[in-house]
């Protein structure tokens, strides 16, 4: 259909393989060389049935007669209807090639560029239209570009077998369009206690990426805090106290407040990275399975706001307590009027980058003289260990954080180890 109604979307491919053409001159150190590209576009309309239409929904109450005295049970259109509505929709181009090289290592190697337009969600109106839900519509555009790596090899050294597969994976989100006169968006599933919303949508910038202020070390006396100066000479935070926070005054007029929040990161990391490594020597056996991203931040939101005494880490004991003492840990009260505590800012971000080692298996088959004995053709005892070791500068619990929005840590519980021994018969 014309506005893919129906979903009917095209996509093609095409690859070549050079490495089977007449010019081709053998060598050992490419055997195979295979040049592939496509392009592709498909849709998705998971948003709410029948958004299209201005559906009927009961449970209307109204009164009539004299007075108002009698109630009758009505129903009424919940939501503007949208005709407009259509599939989101995401186009692809991918570039790649495929390589054998010195007989045992693979090569995968892809550049993708993915674009998405007419992104589904809902549309806050004002509350002077009347309606008592929100419509759905395609708001937004969206795109993703980056590269794929894809590395394997294989080799057998007498009794002892190896192979291994890794791959890496680099992304760029931008957001590139919001609505016509829409530079920005906020999400109330982005919101952290009394702090509101702490992420922004905006065009030119990753999705969901944290808005809030900038620090710039702490005050430790109060000569500091009156030096603290506009280019006018008036001193930008007279409140402040030694041990508080200096905030960076990006638009440069001599306040702090809200027009001084600016992007500070985004939970969606920059590449993530897998690892696989199999090994075999006679009658044992080893596979392991390593994951890793990085170049994301994860917004630290483990501790209470609204209860002064909730606990605190550890990390704590190094705050603030006298000039020198600290220059990134506030001191503690509980008449932070400089919002120490209480704004969203860089405070709360922290490097989300890890390395986790997810599954380790260790295995040991017995020999057939051995396991012939009880009618047996194979008998394999194996102990397995999950999240066995993560590598983590991350405070949290668990730098793996997922959620209605990337990156909010608000005290997901952490993945367990685990460790289980069994037997395969």
């Amino acid at each position: 259909g014309g506005n893919n109604q129906y979903g009917i979307f095209p996509s093609f491919s095409a690859g070549w393989v050079v490495s089977n053409e007449g010019f081709w001159k053998e060598n050992k150190w490419v055997k195979s060389l295979k040049v592939r590209g496509g392009y592709g576009v498909t849709g998705n309309d998971a948003i709410l049935n029948f958004g299209y239409l201005s559906t009927i929904v009961g449970g209307r109450n109204y009164t009539y007669g004299t007075g108002g005295v009698d109630i009758s049970t009505g129903s009424s259109p919940s939501a503007p209807s949208n005709p407009d509505l259509k599939w989101e929709e995401t186009a692809q181009t991918n570039i790649g090639i495929d390589a054998t090289l010195l007989n045992n290592l693979t090569l995968t190697l892809e550049v993708y560029s993915k674009k998405t337009s007419g992104i589904l969600q809902t549309i806050n109106l004002p509350g002077y239209v009347g309606a008592t839900s929100s419509p759905v519509g395609n708001v937004a555009d969206m795109e993703n570009r980056g590269v794929e790596i894809e590395l394997s090899y294989r080799k057998r050294f007498g009794d002892f077998n190896f192979s291994t597969n890794g791959n890496v994976s680099f992304l760029k989100n931008e957001v590139t369009y919001l609505g016509n006169g829409i530079n920005f968006i906020t999400s109330g599933a982005a919101g952290f206690q009394s702090m509101g919303s702490i992420t922004r949508t905006q065009v030119g910038q990753p999705y969901n990426a944290f808005f809030g202020f900038q620090t710039a070390g702490i005050f430790q006396n109060a000569a500091e805090v009156n030096a603290y100066k506009s280019a006018e000479g008036n001193v930008i935070q007279p409140n402040a106290k030694p041990g508080d926070f200096r905030w960076v005054d990006t638009d440069g007029n001599g306040t702090i407040n809200d027009n001084d929040r600016t992007f500070l990161g985004n939970g969606l990391p920059k590449y993530t990275i897998g690892l696989t490594v199999n090994m075999d020597y006679k009658n044992f056996d080893c596979m392991i399975f390593a994951q890793a991203s990085g170049g994301n931040k994860i917004f630290q939101g483990l501790r209470r706001l609204d209860i002064l005494n909730a606990n605190y880490q550890t990390k704590v004991l190094s705050r603030w307590t006298g000039e020198g003492t600290s220059n990134d840990y506030p001191r503690l009260t509980n008449n932070d009027t400089n919002g120490n505590f209480g704004k969203p800012s860089d405070f709360y971000l922290e490097d989300g980058s890890y390395v986790r080692f997810k599954i380790i298996q260790l295995g040991y088959t017995l020999p057939n003289k051995l396991v012939s004995k009880i009618g047996a053709s194979k008998l394999r005892l194996f102990v397995t260990a999950e999240n066995l070791l993560t590598l983590t500068n991350y405070s949290g619990y668990d730098p793996e954080i997922g959620g209605s929005i990337f990156g909010i840590d608000r005290g997901y519980y952490p993945q367990a180890r685990s460790l289980q021994f069994g037997a395969n018969l």
